[in-house]
């Protein structure tokens, strides 16, 4: 039996990503155990983790029940690491959203926008995650938009500016099925 900590913790390629996320299918009771790592201490071992997790939900989002999809919302919102935090939001931005909206996540996403510190893929999932918030909750576009128009103001990034079209063009619309 494989130990992920150890397995983690060693430089990783894709194709070794890859073998773990075959690995994890083959065995989905282990899921818990990778998930785990995504708070390690060892910096390495965490990203491989969420880099694992990520590359897993996109193959097999099945294998992942709620309460899984509640402790990757809480080490998105938790995390220090924004290498970590952008792979959580991958996860977030394909799995459905649940019942009842995660605040705690909305909020540290409008964050996450407007902060000088955060890494620009954190910037543009935390926009792609809030306008999928914004199809369930319309009334939190103009506050969206608001928060996108100040970052535009301060970039020249063509991911954000990608994405901020993508929110600005939402506002536009006449139709709610954005």
């Amino acid at each position: 039996m494989v130990l992920f900590e150890d397995y983690l913790s060693k430089k990783l390629s894709r194709k070794e990503i890859d073998f773990l996320v075959e690995m994890i299918a083959a065995d989905s009771q282990r899921l818990p155990e990778l998930v785990n790592l995504i708070t390690s201490e060892n910096v390495q071992t965490a990203w491989h983790a969420a880099w694992g997790i990520e590359k897993l939900f996109a193959k097999y989002p099945d294998l992942f029940p709620v309460r899984l999809l509640d402790t990757i919302t809480d080490v998105a919102i938790r995390t220090e690491k924004e290498g970590i935090r952008r792979l959580m939001l991958c996860v977030l931005i394909r799995a459905d959203l649940p019942d009842e909206l995660p605040v705690k996540l909305i909020n540290g996403a409008f964050e996450w926008i407007l902060a000088e510190s955060s890494a620009i893929a954190v910037k543009a999932m935390s926009m792609h995650y809030l306008l999928r918030v914004c199809r369930r909750e319309p009334d939190l576009l103009p506050e969206l938009q608001l928060c996108v128009s100040h970052l535009l103001e301060s970039t020249d990034s063509p991911a954000i500016r990608s994405v901020a079209r993508k929110v600005m063009k939402t506002g536009r619309s006449t139709s709610k099925n954005y």
